[in-house]
């Protein structure tokens, strides 16, 4: 999918009809458009998205004011006047003409828009022309709407994808890579069918158990089951909401002059005291895990030495059994006749079989008890190897408790300092941030209370409905029901293997691509992670030593550039595999807002580097001071087309205006006060 141009009557604060046109080489891959603060970028940002899919971001101001309020008060009381935007791509050799069109009648200030009008039309290679029917339908198969949030992107939030409440986004976003909605689907109808004819059984007068009364006790244990999930499913939203405040309280507090040391101190203790939290659960997990393998040898004291001399003793007796003893077979040879009075003569065939058995006589016994010495022998180090190896994690268990005290206790203490730091705002973020600490802390230990609760209602419920599939039934109609339960309970595990299987796969493909691109951008030596709980996290050090990263915003920015760039790629990937999942999606461009934010020069450079390889067709929209310098410099090759976007005011006097800015060592008009109108004006910069 390549975006040639787009096209915007009257949207927002761009009056009249303005056009961009937007470069599809691969080698200068980038339109760079520059826009003030307010000016009007993230409107054009927007405006693809309302186009596409009628949809606009969330944080827009008034979204009801579509229409240019230019052209708005310039129109007579119940004139009608409309709002459109056209988007024109190619994709797979066919040219497509996207555009959403909404009308209104003036009666009044506001806005009362009317029916919007949708339409796409296609052409193909030989030039035909037609309107595609449902074009809702066509544009989701080509780029679906889940996922435009990690194509049309805004810079000031992308790095939120690097915090942990995105995670559900990013596990939708892999699900629609790989076209699992419809196992997402199935998944959910198979129980509601499953339960529909379970309610179909009959009880038997002669039977032993009443099947009503089961099917009213899997109902219920439906029900709780249910509100467990649904509970689940909001302390996960709740949780890293709670953790993103919190990442905002810390981040202010970094912000607060005298304080900024002492916040950077306890994230540094805070980090040591998440380790010693990890190194501690998992030396109490290892421990118990001995334990429960070997924490019987601890009990047996001096019992293999008892058993091994006792075996020993009647070994030497010869009162051990065995099917045919040496000794036996040696004093038939030395008497030389055999049980049954054969004389056994030197050379005779009669001796020379019984000779034979000497070679096979008492084997099973001595290999028996070769086996029970060695076990014995063995059992005894292993005893003593289990008390050494307890005795090990005994110590490590107190040293790293003791640790954890002491990272403990000097968090305390920076916590104390920060709240007697003088002035309102160190004690009310402390306040606030103690707040959600307790609130993440409290939710955390219910999510574990729940994830119980519904493991054990799991249990019941496999029980309950297995005792359903195996009643011994003698009605023909209760029996055909048992079957088509089986069935769908069969279906029902295949698909949710199948689904787990292609999703986790997808997850590793994205983590290795994520940690290929982050690789080539960083400044510091961290890896990057998308977790099996679909978070994306840096980490520092390596096995043991292994920690989370302390992120900047350009840490952020960063790793949340190098996941869009490696889920384009993975969609790539999966559309030349031509699966059933893909086969309508391929390449994607990344219109990016705000790409350099609030970020030093030389992650500008770093992230000017990185935006021409995130995709084949990248368009970033940014203000000149953010872009100015580094960020243009290391931009310039990969530039197909520029455009300004002029900002116009009625207002007269502005402070610090910056009205011309130099592009191309031309100066272009960028704020224009005292304008005869507000709004903005998109022009292109030739050459």
């Amino acid at each position: 999918m390549k975006i040639t141009e787009i096209e915007l009557q009257d949207f927002r604060n761009y009056r009249g009809r303005q056009k961009a046109v937007f470069t599809t080489f691969a080698e200068k891959n980038v339109t760079l458009i520059y826009g003030t603060n307010g000016g009007g970028k993230t409107t054009l940002l927007n405006a693809f998205t309302w186009a596409l899919y009628g949809k606009l971001s969330p944080d827009l101001e008034d979204p009801e004011t579509l229409i240019n309020l230019e052209a708005w008060s310039a129109a007579s009381a119940g004139e009608r006047l409309s709002v459109s935007v056209t988007v024109v791509f190619e994709h797979d050799g066919k040219h497509y003409r996207v555009t959403r069109e909404q009308t209104a009648v003036k009666r009044g200030l506001d806005q009362e828009l009317g029916k919007v009008e949708f339409n796409v039309r296609v052409t193909g290679q030989d030039g035909v022309s037609h309107k595609i029917p449902n074009p809702s339908g066509a544009i989701e198969k080509i780029l679906p709407s889940r996922l435009s949030g990690f194509f049309f992107i805004n810079g000031e939030r992308i790095e939120n994808l690097a915090k942990p409440e995105a995670y559900s986004e990013i596990q939708s976003a892999i699900k629609t890579v790989v076209g699992i909605e419809p196992l997402e689907r199935a998944l959910k109808h198979l129980p509601k069918a499953r339960n529909q004819i379970r309610h179909k059984l009959k009880s038997e007068e002669d039977g032993e158990i009443a099947i009503d009364r089961v099917n009213e006790e899997i109902d219920d244990l439906e029900n709780r089951q249910e509100e467990a999930n649904d509970e689940l499913d909001l302390l996960k939203s709740e949780i890293p909401h709670f953790k993103t405040e919190l990442e905002v309280v810390n981040e202010r507090l970094r912000s607060l002059e005298g304080i900024a040391e002492l916040q950077k101190e306890r994230a540094r203790f805070e980090s040591l005291r998440d380790d010693a939290e990890d190194l501690l659960k998992g030396l109490l997990e290892s421990r118990n895990q001995l334990v429960r393998q070997r924490g019987y040898m601890v009990f047996l004291s001096d019992l293999p030495e008892q058993i091994s001399a006792v075996c020993k003793s009647l070994h030497e007796q010869g009162q051990l059994p065995a099917p045919l003893k040496r000794t036996f077979v040696e004093d038939l040879l030395r008497e030389a006749e055999c049980i049954c009075g054969t004389h056994l003569e030197e050379g005779s065939p009669q001796r020379q079989r019984i000779k034979n058995w000497l070679e096979r006589a008492g084997l099973a016994e001595e290999r028996s008890w070769m086996m029970l010495e060695g076990a014995m022998g063995g059992l005894s180090d292993q005893r003593k190897s289990a008390i050494q190896e307890l005795e090990n994690l005994d110590e490590q268990i107190a040293m790293s408790r003791k640790t954890l005290q002491e990272h403990r206790a000097q968090v305390d203490e920076i916590s104390s300092k920060i709240k007697k730091a003088p002035g309102e705002d160190p004690a009310k973020l402390e306040a606030t941030r103690d707040r959600l600490l307790s609130e993440i802390d409290t939710k955390t230990k219910r999510l574990g209370v729940v994830q119980e609760r519904i493991a054990e209602l799991d249990s019941l419920l496999k029980q309950k409905s297995s005792l359903v599939e195996r009643l011994e039934v003698k009605n023909a109609a209760n029996k055909r029901v048992q079957q088509r339960i089986a069935v769908l309970r069969e279906a029902e595990e295949a698909l949710t293997k199948t689904r787990d299987l292609i999703s986790e796969r997808t997850r590793r493909s994205l983590d290795s691509r994520i940690r290929k691109v982050f690789e080539k951008s960083a400044v510091k030596d961290y890896v990057p992670e998308l977790t099996s709980e679909f978070e994306l996290q840096l980490w520092t050090g390596a096995g043991d030593e292994r920690r989370r990263a302390p992120k900047s915003t350009g840490e952020n920015m960063l790793l949340s550039l190098s996941f869009v760039a490696a889920l384009a790629e993975e969609c790539r990937s999966v559309a030349q595999k031509d699966t059933h999942a893909m086969s309508d999606m391929s390449d994607f461009p990344v219109v990016l807002d705000a790409a350099f934010g609030n970020m030093d020069t030389d992650y500008r450079r770093r992230v000017a580097d990185f935006l021409p390889k995130m995709a084949s067709q990248v368009v970033v929209l940014t203000s000149k001071a953010q872009a100015e310098g580094a960020a243009e410099e290391t931009l310039a090759p990969a530039i197909g087309r520029q455009y300004v976007i002029t900002t116009h005011t009625r207002k007269a006097k502005v402070e610090d205006v910056t009205e011309t800015i130099n592009v191309n060592g031309t100066d272009r008009s960028y704020q224009v006060v005292n304008s005869s109108f507000d709004g903005a004006i998109l022009t292109e910069v030739e050459g």
